[in-house]
């Protein structure tokens, strides 16, 4: 996470990011969802099951891990990672990205976590 916050402050600082509050809203959003992560591995039982659908993000042409992120999250509140699923067909990239970057696809994952 720490890597991510520093390569798009990196970004923000060499104008690579079409809005300077990204750093931020990406920060914020892990910082939700590490509160999430959190909740639903207090009320899930033991042995119990967690299913979440995702995608990763790029920004400035870097993608966020955001499946490998969210589940190392999980992994320290109590679940084990039995799977994640990546789906054949993966998410397009913005089109203010495509005109530097091209079309490309990151991935869209189900995550398949278990409360220990």
């Amino acid at each position: 996470m720490t890597e991510v916050n520093s390569v798009l402050e990196l970004l923000n600082k060499q104008e690579k990011l079409n809005n300077g509050n990204i750093p931020r809203m990406v920060k914020n959003y892990f910082l939700e969802m590490c509160f999430v992560i959190y909740e639903m591995a207090r009320i899930t039982k033991s042995g119990g099951y967690c299913v979440m659908v995702n995608d990763n993000v790029r920004y400035g042409g870097e993608e966020i891990p955001v499946d490998l992120i969210l589940s190392e999250f999980a992994e320290c509140f109590g679940f084990n990672i039995n799977k994640i699923f990546v789906l054949p067909k993966g998410k397009g990239n913005s089109s203010q990205q495509m005109g530097h970057y091209g079309r490309t696809e990151v991935r869209k994952c189900v995550y398949l976590w278990q409360k220990k």
